[in-house]
C-alpha cells in the first residue's frame, strides 16, 4: 500500500486450521509451539529422540511418530533440536524428498540441521513449497544463494532479539557468575 497498490487478491494465503504441523524436537520451545498451534486448530505431529511427555501429547492432541512419517504427513515442519553429530544435516536430500511439494520447513534451532544445498535444490526445483530460516551453517549468511529464491524467508539469527530476551540472558549470565564466585557451581 505504501507504493500505492491494493494487492488484495495477489496476497492470498492459506488457512492454518486443519493443517498438519510437524514438530521435530519437543523440548520447551517445541512444546510451546505445540500449544500455540493447538490454539489455531492445527493437527500436531511430534518427533523426538527422547520420550515425549504423555500429558503434553494428550493436552494438545499430538500424534507421536517417527521422523519419516512426520515429514511425509506434515504441511509445516518446525525444527527445534540441538546441533549434534546425530542432527547435523538431519534434513538432507533424502528427507526433503519425503516431504509434500507444498510443505514448508522452518528452522529456528541451529544452522547445520538442514543441508542448505539440498534445501536450495528442492526449493528451486519446486519439490518443496517454502522455507523460513533464522539460522545458517555459516553466519553471517550474507550473499547466500537462498536469497535468490522467492519461496524462502531469511532472517539474520534474530529469534531472541527482543529487549526482554536480552535482559533475561544478561540476568542468567550474571546469576551464573555469582554462583561460580560462591562456589555453587
Amino acid at each position: 500500500m505504501r507504493n500505492g497498490q491494493w494487492l488484495k487478491k495477489q496476497a492470498a494465503g492459506s488457512e492454518l486450521k486443519g493443517k498438519y504441523l510437524g514438530i521435530v524436537g519437543l523440548g520447551n520451545i517445541g512444546k510451546r509451539l505445540g500449544r500455540l498451534a493447538r490454539g489455531l486448530n492445527m493437527n500436531i505431529i511430534g518427533y523426538d529422540v527422547v520420550p515425549v511427555d504423555k500429558e503434553f501429547s494428550r493436552d494438545v492432541g499430538m500424534l507421536k511418530t517417527d521422523l519419516d512419517t512426520l515429514l511425509q504427513s506434515s504441511d509445516y515442519i518446525s525444527l527445534h533440536v540441538p546441533l549434534l553429530k546425530s542432527t547435523y544435516h538431519m534434513i538432507n536430500e533424502e528427507k526433503l524428498s519425503l516431504m509434500k511439494p507444498t510443505a514448508k520447513i522452518i528452522n529456528t534451532s541451529r544452522g547445520g540441521i538442514v543441508d542448505e544445498d539440498a534445501l536450495y535444490g528442492a526449493l528451486k526445483d519446486g519439490r518443496l513449497g517454502g522455507a523460513a530460516l533464522d539460522v545458517f551453517e555459516s553466519e553471517p549468511a550474507t550473499g547466500h544463494r537462498l536469497t535468490e529464491l522467492d519461496n524462502v524467508i531469511l532472517t539474520p539469527h534474530m529469534g531472541a532479539q527482543t529487549v526482554e530476551a536480552q535482559t533475561l540472558a544478561a540476568n542468567i549470565v550474571a546469576e551464573k557468575i555469582i554462583q561460580i564466585l560462591r562456589g555453587v557451581i
